[in-house]
């Protein structure tokens, strides 16, 4: 019967483990991730709103199944809102108009779904890839607050204990698809 030959294996051996390619890459990604840091910038605009509008936008967070407002922007379609009130979804679209997005339109119809909702103050922008910036700015714009000085939206007081008046539609705005790219 032939026996296992047994290898041996020395484990007091020294050898040189070569760490330049490594330190040649980190060399090389410092500056890159420097660089590009200074490019990404994430922005958050803080704006003062009244003490009863951002007491309702917490109250509608609080609820179980808070209504929920989308707007979709395609440059190839148009708008669409899209309204979630408890697990009911409705859709408006607004199209576009001499083949430009309709932002007029977009206000109006902003108005009639902010009226059917006065409790909602926060809307989801779901922009396309190719819209613009200065345009998704226009759009905000478009969503914050109404432009005829004669429509207003109740909210509720707590401290006092009614409604009262306010300009602003949907002043929070969230991006839907912000890591979409």
């Amino acid at each position: 019967m032939r026996r296992a030959r047994k290898i041996k294996i020395n484990h007091n051996t020294e050898f040189d483990l070569d760490l330049a390619p490594l330190l040649a890459v980190m060399v090389k990604l410092v500056p890159v991730l420097l660089l590009s840091s200074a490019f990404v910038q994430m922005m958050v605009i803080e704006t003062e709103l009244p003490q009863v509008v951002s007491e309702a936008i917490q109250r509608n967070d609080e609820k179980d199944k808070p209504t929920i407002v989308e707007l979709e922007v395609d440059s190839k379609v148009g708008f669409t809102i899209i309204v979630n009130k408890a697990g009911k979804e409705s859709t408006v679209s607004v199209p576009l108009k001499d083949g430009n997005l309709d932002l007029p339109a977009l206000h109006q119809k902003l108005v009639e779904v902010k009226q059917a909702n006065p409790e909602v103050f926060k809307i989801e922008l779901s922009p396309d890839s190719k819209v613009a910036y200065n345009v998704i700015v226009k759009v905000m714009d478009e969503a914050r607050q109404s432009r005829d000085s004669k429509i207003t939206f109740p909210v509720f007081d707590t401290k006092q204990g009614k409604n009262v008046d306010t300009k602003y539609m949907f002043p929070e705005v969230v991006f839907a698809n912000m890591m979409e790219g």
